[in-house]
């Protein structure tokens, strides 16, 4: 299959009334890269994807494959297919019928090239026993396999997925997210997929892009994104659960952190902190990283430690996740081994130590400094990885 290179080039869309769905985004996929679109409703990354479709037209920029521009072709002249949300499945139609319903409309390729390519593709997809049935009498995830069946066929230069697991249970969603990866590997086509989904951005794709308001807020491998958020919004939005952020103050001398709770920095988080416009500094970190504690155990005189209580405990198997109100008033989030013994309304302490503290500017929003990457990549119990493309 054809793969392509696809570029964004300060896309711009707004809609009449001035409401800007899109702002200047800028972005570019190697050939058969999948990247992923996240972000919160009404972010702009399905307009995105209708705009690299052909669906929309942008109010500016340029959408071009292999260096050539296609702004302003006919989504049907562009070598895009894609796949919907609600599938957009024909009901009076077989599911052969509805795969190779573009290629009998926007080709001359005969009948029998075309029966051939559907049902070649219905092997890949494991669907030719369904072939001769209508979607009323298909499972939610056979479905999503003719429609991926219906834009594959195609022999598409860039596949497009919009929000294409919503529509699923959890365990279901689980298993096909795992057969589209394989899939985009076999076929190494490029692919952008979008997806309000966190989670499913972080396993899924090669690189994400975080998408808020229209602006991009960062691309990176997923990894990346959330070990080094570039700003506070990745930072809350990139992970589940989120970060722990606490809205502090520099003190007068720089070397610690005020306000709800008291820090000491060390040279290295005391240096990057005075880089913040004001003294509004957020002291953030991810749940893996605080070790939970009673006090009648021994602490660490070394690493800055909060006092609180107990107020949910959630557990999930080979760990937990226990929700802390401090003594100082915010609530913050530990991960800790399943089944450790913590009840609600117990006091705890909560220790953090620099090694895995963020810091963000409180003006901006903006990275200060992360952990460093070989102890970050420990808290996190997995490895750093980059992307398999550039």
């Amino acid at each position: 299959m054809t793969d392509a290179h696809l570029e964004l080039r300060g896309l711009h869309k707004e809609y009449p009334g001035g409401l800007t769905a899109v702002e200047g985004l800028s972005l570019s996929l190697s050939r058969g890269e999948l990247l992923v679109l996240v972000g919160p409703s009404g972010c702009g990354k399905s307009t995105t994807l209708r705009c690299i479709a052909g669906l929309e037209d942008p109010t500016d920029g340029d959408v071009r494959i292999d260096g050539e521009s296609v702004t302003g072709r006919r989504p049907e002249d562009r070598a895009i297919a894609m796949v919907f949300q609600n599938y957009a499945l024909y009901p009076h139609k077989t599911a052969r019928e509805n795969i190779g319903f573009g290629l009998r409309m926007t080709t001359d390729l005969s009948d029998a090239t075309v029966r051939e390519r559907v049902e070649d593709v219905a092997g890949t997809l494991g669907i030719t026993d369904l072939l001769d049935k209508k979607p009323g009498s298909l499972s939610g995830g056979q479905q999503q396999r003719v429609a991926l069946g219906r834009a594959i066929v195609r022999d598409p230069e860039v596949f497009l997925l919009d929000e294409p697991l919503s529509n699923l249970d959890a365990t279901l969603r689980g298993r096909m997210r795992t057969e589209i990866q394989q899939l985009q590997r076999d076929l190494d086509v490029t692919t952008v997929y979008v997806t309000h989904d966190q989670t499913e951005a972080m396993t899924i794709g090669d690189r994400i892009a975080v998408l808020r308001d229209g602006r991009l807020q960062q691309m990176g491998s997923p990894m990346t994104c959330y070990h080094e958020p570039a700003n506070r919004f990745v930072a809350s939005f990139i992970g589940e659960p989120s970060m722990n952020l606490l809205d502090c103050e520099l003190d007068p001398a720089g070397s610690a952190l005020t306000g709800p709770v008291s820090y000491p920095l060390d040279d290295r988080l005391a240096a990057a902190a005075r880089e913040a416009e004001g003294v509004g500094v957020t002291l953030g970190f991810r749940p893996e990283a605080p070790t939970l504690s009673v006090p009648t155990d021994e602490a660490d005189p070394d690493t800055p430690t909060f006092a609180g209580r107990v107020d949910v405990v959630e557990p999930i198997g080979e760990r937990s996740f226990v929700y802390v109100t401090l003594d100082a008033g915010p609530q913050v989030t530990v991960a800790t081994p399943g089944g450790t013994p913590v009840r609600e309304t117990e006091p705890v302490r909560v220790a953090v130590a620099p090694a895995g503290v963020h810091l963000f500017d409180a003006a901006t929003g903006q990275a200060l400094v992360h952990p460093d990457r070989d102890e970050r990549s420990d808290l996190a119990g997995v490895p750093a990885r980059e992307p398999d493309h550039g």
